[in-house]
C-alpha cells in the first residue's frame, strides 16, 4: 500500500475518524478487487482446455480471450465507481469550516494517495488481463505450431486435375501454376498454418517481449509524470518504446519463413507514432530553451554556469524551481532559490570556492527556503 494513513493522525482526532474511515474502506475494497483477481486467474486456466479440445477454434477461443480482458476492464470500472463515490465524501467532510490549513494540506496528500494508488490499481487490473491473454495466445500459438508441423506433409492437389502440387510450406494465399494440366489456381494455406502466421506469431512475439512491453510503459508513465518534460525525458521514453518493438519483430522474423519488411523498417514505422506524439508541457519556446539549459547544466554539475544562467531567467521562477525539484537536482534547486532570493532581497547568499558551493549564513533565507522546499514537496505529493 502506498497510503500513509499516519497523516491522519496529525489532524483532530474528532475529524480524522470520519477520513480514516473512508481510507479503511478503500483498503477493505482493493483487498476485494484483488481477491476477484485470483479467482480470475484460476478460471482463465480453462482456456487450455479449450485449445487443447480444438485448437481450430478460431471463434471460441478469441471469445475466451475477449472474456479474460473484459473481467478485468469491469473490475477496472469497479474502481472508478468506487473512487468517484468515495472522492464525494471525502470532498464533503473536507470542507469543514473547522479545518486549519495544515489539516488540508494533510488531507490532500492522504487523498492523492489513495487517488494513486487507485489508477494504480487499475493500471494492475489491465496489464493482469493483457498477461493472461498474452500467455494464453502463446499456449494457443505453441499448440498451432504443432498443427502446422503436420500440415507441412499433407497433400495439396490441384482445384482442376486433382494431380498433387509440390511440398511446400504454404504461409499464405498464392497463385500457383499445375506442374500437370498447367492451369493457375490459388492455393490457400491449411487452417492451422494460417492461424499460426496469423495470431499465433503476434502472440509468440507478445510473450517474448512482455518485459520490454513493461518498461516502456513505465517510461512512457514517467514522461507524461513531469510538469516539465526535457528532450533528454523524452529520449528516455523513445528508447524504450524502440526497444519494445525491436525485440516484438526479431520474434516475429525470426519465426517467419519469408518476412515481407525488416526489423529495421518496421521499427521505424512503429517509432514515427512516438517521435511525432511528443507531451506537450504548454511552454513556449523561449522558457522551453531556458528550461533545458538550466537542467543541463545542473547535470554537468557547472556551478558558475548555473548561476549565471539562473540570473538571467526570464521564466517563471516558480515553473523553474518546479522543473529542478521534480527532477531530483535538490542542490541546484537550493542554488535557484539563493539566486531568488538574492535578487529579492539586495544581499549576498551564493558563495563559490573552487568547484563547490556554499550559503552564507541567513536565518531569513534558511527559513524561506524550506518553506519552498515544502511547498514543493506538497505539490509533488498531491500530484
Amino acid at each position: 500500500m502506498t497510503i500513509d494513513k499516519n497523516l491522519l493522525n496529525e489532524i483532530a482526532p474528532q475529524r480524522a475518524q470520519a477520513f480514516i474511515a473512508l481510507v479503511d474502506r478503500y483498503v477493505t475494497f482493493e483487498g476485494k478487487i484483488l481477491s476477484r483477481v485470483e479467482e480470475i486467474r484460476q478460471e482463465a486456466a480453462g482456456i487450455q482446455e479449450l485449445i487443447d479440445s480444438n485448437p481450430l477454434d478460431s471463434g471460441a477461443i478469441s471469445a475466451g480471450f475477449t472474456s479474460i480482458t473484459s473481467r478485468f476492464h469491469q473490475l477496472g470500472n469497479k474502481v472508478d465507481q468506487a473512487v468517484e463515490k468515495l472522492d464525494s465524501e471525502w470532498s464533503e467532510k473536507a470542507d469543514d469550516d473547522g479545518l486549519k490549513d495544515k489539516e488540508h494540506r494533510k488531507l490532500s496528500v492522504v487523498w492523492t494517495q489513495l487517488l494513486n494508488d487507485s489508477r494504480a490499481l487499475r493500471n494492475k487490473l489491465e496489464r493482469e488481463g493483457n498477461t493472461l491473454e498474452i500467455h494464453a495466445g502463446g499456449y494457443w500459438a505453441r499448440a498451432l505450431y504443432n498443427l502446422m508441423q503436420t500440415e507441412y506433409g499433407q497433400p495439396t492437389n490441384c482445384p482442376r486435375c486433382a494431380g498433387p502440387m509440390p511440398v511446400m510450406l504454404r504461409f499464405q494465399s498464392a497463385n500457383e501454376t499445375c506442374p500437370h494440366c498447367g492451369s493457375v489456381n490459388e492455393i490457400m494455406p491449411k487452417m492451422g498454418t494460417a492461424l499460426y502466421f496469423g495470431s499465433g506469431l503476434h502472440y509468440l512475439a507478445q510473450e517474448a517481449s512482455l518485459a520490454e512491453y513493461d518498461a516502456m510503459n513505465a517510461a512512457e508513465e514517467k514522461y507524461q509524470w513531469f510538469r516539465h518534460p526535457t528532450q533528454a525525458d523524452h529520449q528516455v521514453f523513445l528508447r524504450a518504446a524502440e526497444a519494445y518493438w525491436t525485440k516484438y519483430y526479431n520474434t516475429i522474423v525470426s519465426m517467419h519463413p519469408a518476412p515481407v519488411r525488416t526489423v529495421q523498417q518496421s521499427v521505424a514505422d512503429k517509432m514515427i507514432h512516438y517521435t511525432n506524439n511528443v507531451w506537450n508541457d504548454n511552454a513556449d519556446d523561449r522558457e522551453r530553451q531556458e528550461k533545458e539549459r538550466l537542467l543541463a547544466l545542473a547535470h554537468a554539475g557547472d556551478a558558475a554556469g548555473f548561476i549565471a544562467a539562473a540570473k538571467a531567467l526570464q521564466m517563471d521562477m516558480d515553473e523553474a524551481r518546479l522543473a529542478l525539484f521534480e527532477h531530483g537536482m535538490l542542490d541546484f534547486l537550493g542554488v535557484l532559490l539563493a539566486v531568488n532570493f538574492e535578487r529579492k532581497h539586495k544581499t549576498s547568499i551564493v558563495q563559490i570556492n573552487g568547484g563547490s558551493i556554499s550559503f552564507a549564513p541567513n536565518t531569513d533565507f534558511e527559513e524561506w527556503r524550506t518553506k519552498k522546499v515544502r511547498d514543493l514537496e506538497h505539490d509533488l505529493a498531491t500530484r
